[in-house]
């Protein structure tokens, strides 16, 4: 049920998020190892201009881009890392009753375990997904597009171009993107909920703590996700040769390098603020939404 539950929540939230993600997508390929000085033109320099563009190119459905990989996604992600995370609550392994100052890092042990499993369960939906949204039928500066008719149909293209492997591309930083995220938001997330929960006000709300402590969480996530998250974007987007080999990047270590050395830092957080403006929302909608269905679980489950 805790898997149910958390799935179902992130499910929720990413109806609310994934123009964001879209946004994100695009700008985090446009001017792929090209440097800030020699891009001449940008057609997703800010959000306005992003969201000009794709309704330009696309329509108003381009904003919804990849929406059925996305929720696949988030169902097998979310589903496996909160569920893995609440069963590791529940079991009490994110307390030290022992040792108090041990706990935080208990959280982000656990936080990381249940970003590791998500990661396994939810590589091929995010390779799809991520795929589907760089597509665009106007001009574009991304170095590759996959043209697939649709979520299906990219995962039978992929398979039979790659294989199984091919599902799995840019597994190694799909890892450290989730690791790293989830030790941030959950660890964040149970300690900002503990520090809130000390006032009546959130004590008398769900809802309100949940919304709280989220914010700060998706804050944090944000920060620390960025450069995993355009490494892993990119690498999962790249072509491939016909043995399914990546033809720009070899490997996490490669991106990260290759981006740094024709890009800068400044590479690295490409696609900042659209991702702030949908792992945010996204943080508090599906946190929020996990509250508010436990809550319904431990109240009407139980009968």
């Amino acid at each position: 049920m805790e898997f149910l539950l958390g799935g179902a929540s992130s499910m929720c939230a990413v109806l609310f998020t994934n123009p964001f993600d879209v946004l994100k997508t695009r700008q985090q390929l446009e001017g792929e190892l090209i440097a800030k000085q020699n891009l001449k033109e940008r057609a997703y320099k800010g959000i306005r201009q992003s969201v000009l563009t794709v309704v330009r190119t696309d329509g108003l459905r381009g904003l919804q881009k990849g929406l059925p990989a996305a929720l696949l996604y988030q169902f097998s992600m979310n589903g496996v890392r909160l569920g893995t995370y609440q069963t590791a609550e529940n079991l009490g392994w994110t307390k030290s009753t022992s040792n108090p100052s041990l706990t935080p890092l208990l959280s982000v042990f656990w936080g990381g375990c249940a970003g590791l499993a998500s990661a396994t369960a939810s590589c091929p939906f995010y390779v799809v997904k991520t795929q589907l949204q760089a597509v665009t039928s106007g001009s574009y500066t991304a170095r590759f597009q996959h043209h697939h008719r649709g979520t299906l149909s990219a995962f039978a293209n992929i398979y039979k171009q790659s294989g199984v492997r091919g599902l799995f591309r840019g597994y190694s930083a799909t890892l450290v993107r989730l690791v790293v995220g989830s030790s941030a938001q959950m660890s964040s997330f149970s300690a900002c909920k503990e520090f809130f929960l000390r006032y009546q006000v959130f004590q008398e709300s769900i809802v309100l703590t949940a919304l709280a402590s989220s914010t700060v969480a998706g804050f944090l996530t944000s920060v620390l996700m960025s450069p995993c998250d355009v490494v892993t974007t990119r690498m999962t987007n790249q072509a491939v040769s016909p043995n399914g080999k990546g033809l720009l990047y070899t490997n996490i270590f490669d991106c990260f390098l290759k981006i740094y050395r024709s890009e800068g830092i400044h590479g690295y957080y490409k696609g900042f603020v659209p991702m702030y403006l949908r792992v945010a929302p996204h943080t508090m909608l599906n946190l929020t939404f996990w509250e508010f269905f436990k809550g319904l679980h431990e109240r009407y489950g139980k009968h």
